[in-house]
């Protein structure tokens, strides 16, 4: 299992071949590319808070890719042949999909589907979600405008101190993850008055919707605060949800319950892989040390950007009007109680993120598509729904 999840020697994130030499992501491997005979190699540190290892302190960076044997002269001009072909063209099926679904990426299976396929009846979850909708927030809350009263709300920012690590991931945590992102997103909408506005059918569409990448951010912002709060966490660590950390090299994962295929072929399609892609980010979050506010807005943000793209029509006006709303409530806590009147790079930052994200979500549209076609997952479910775009339907 340890050789699944190869770490790049410069930046610890997960590495994704040999680039230059050495062992690393592309992300640093594209850095090199660029930094290798810059101004950077002939400065010192930028940071008064780098200790040498700063994934954003270009000379610090440059320095590791170096001493770690990152070589220019070893650059593999044939490596990414798809730089080859003419952009009219259409993009072939990878190679890689032969080798990770075990058949030739030519052939369109023939094999029927599964004879069995797992039933999950989620009705009981839906029914406390939709049940949360309808109660609202279980106290009034006060709070001088909507952004500051999704403060309030159930957030990574005051359930950090109860985590725990864990090294086998089964059905039951999997089950554990989709029953918290999905009722604490319920709850988390709850505290936007405009949003109970809604009639409850919408309410329940737009909550179906964002649960998941609500669970997206609230991984990231959550392992940023478990790193900053544990000086001896390992950059492999992660949240996974629902309060457990796992080390993304020597995790465990029992997937029988869910597809026919080894774990080792079908990480390429789960949902918790794609964080992976994010974990970059992490790094960012715990330099802008985000406050409570701010992480409301980018939830909400995410949210219901995701939800408009997704639905379009009235729903995407909604939307609009919600982030207006919310924006405004930004600028005010900006402005009034940060004393802060130019903001906006700090902000640009922020909807990076959430950018990056969204991105990270349609990127992985492709591979849930080719999941469908060779029945990589056996699951059935009771609200197909919710899982659009998380790659298990």
């Amino acid at each position: 299992m340890t050789s699944e999840f190869l770490t790049c020697v410069i930046c610890g994130q997960i590495g994704q071949g040999n680039h230059f030499g050495v062992f690393s992501c592309r992300a640093c491997a594209a850095f090199f590319r660029r930094a290798a005979d810059s101004k950077w190699s002939t400065m010192k540190c930028m940071s008064k808070h780098c200790d040498g290892k700063s994934y954003h302190c270009k000379p610090c960076r440059l320095k590791r890719c170096h001493t770690a044997g990152m070589d220019i002269s070893k650059f593999q001009h044939d490596r990414d042949g798809r730089q080859l072909v003419p952009t009219n063209r259409k993009r072939k099926i990878p190679e890689t999909i032969e080798s990770i679904l075990g058949k030739p990426n030519f052939i369109h299976p023939s094999d029927p589907a599964p004879t069995f396929r797992p039933y999950l009846d989620l009705s009981a979850l839906i029914a406390q979600a939709m049940d949360i909708l309808r109660k609202g927030p279980p106290t009034p809350i006060i709070a001088r405008n909507h952004l500051k009263k999704l403060n309030f709300a159930e957030s990574c920012m005051r359930r950090t101190e109860n985590q725990r690590k864990m090294e086998l991931i089964t059905k039951k945590e999997v089950m554990s993850f989709w029953e918290y992102n999905l009722l604490t997103t319920a709850k988390w909408l709850t505290h936007f008055d405009k949003f109970q506005e809604l009639d409850h059918e919408m309410k329940i569409k737009i909550l179906f919707a964002v649960w998941h990448v609500w669970g997206r951010l609230d991984k990231l912002v959550g392992t940023a605060l478990y790193r900053i709060r544990n000086k001896e966490a390992k950059k492999v660590d992660r949240l996974a949800g629902n309060g457990i950390i796992t080390d993304m090299i020597d995790v465990k994962t029992d997937s029988e319950w869910m597809s026919n295929y080894p774990i080792q072929k079908l990480r390429y399609f789960l949902d918790g892989v794609r964080i992976c892609d994010l974990f970059p980010m992490i790094d960012e979050i715990q330099i802008l040390e985000i406050t409570e506010t701010e992480l409301s807005f980018m939830l909400a943000q995410l949210c219901f950007q995701y939800a408009s793209s997704r639905f379009g029509g009235k729903i995407s006006e909604i939307m609009e009007q919600f982030l207006e709303i919310l924006s405004n409530d930004l600028h005010a806590y900006y402005t009034e109680d940060c004393k802060m009147p130019i903001y906006s790079g700090r902000l640009s930052k922020l909807l990076k993120i959430n950018k990056d994200i969204l991105e990270n979500v349609r990127e992985y549209r492709s591979r849930a598509e080719i999941a469908k076609v060779f029945n990589v997952f056996n699951l059935s479910f009771s609200h197909p729904e919710m899982f659009r775009d998380t790659g298990y339907v």
